[in-house]
């Protein structure tokens, strides 16, 4: 069975360890047989992360493009792992998992609207993204 999950959920909420424990349970941690597509990648050099806005645009292209040859290749497991907090920002992951025969579900990790959960996510996140800019995110979260 061809599988996609859509992680969706807050900068901190455990979206990254959740995707790696789905590939254990799911796959066994065989890394021939799942990828995680995290627009995060595209950020990290020789310096560690590094984020810059005005790359955003160009980083998601990048990781579509990377989640639609994953998806091509037939890869079992397919794990878009980004905050998604508005649905159009994965409808273009949906489309194209379901065009190519697999099944999709979305999965929301963490308490989104938990003020208290907000204030450990902006403490644990690893790219320093403020309690301000978490609460923001948590208002504008699609359901």
């Amino acid at each position: 069975m061809k599988q996609v999950f859509i992680l969706r959920g807050l900068p901190g909420s455990g979206k990254t360890h959740y995707a790696l424990n789905l590939a254990d349970d799911l796959v066994a941690g065989d890394t021939s047989q799942f990828v995680i597509c995290s627009t995060d990648d595209y950020f990290v050099g020789a310096g560690g992360y590094q984020f810059d806005k005005h790359k955003l645009p160009e980083y998601h292209n990048l990781n579509l493009a990377r989640f639609i040859k994953a998806l091509s290749e037939g890869i079992p497991l397919v794990i878009a792992d980004n905050t998604n907090i508005k649905k159009w920002e994965f409808v273009a992951y949906i489309e194209a998992a379901h065009a190519l025969g697999y099944q999709v579900k979305e999965v929301i990790v963490g308490e989104v609207k938990d003020k208290a959960m907000q204030h450990l996510y902006a403490q644990r996140n690893t790219h320093n993204v403020a309690l301000r800019t978490i609460a923001k995110m948590a208002y504008q979260f699609e359901w």
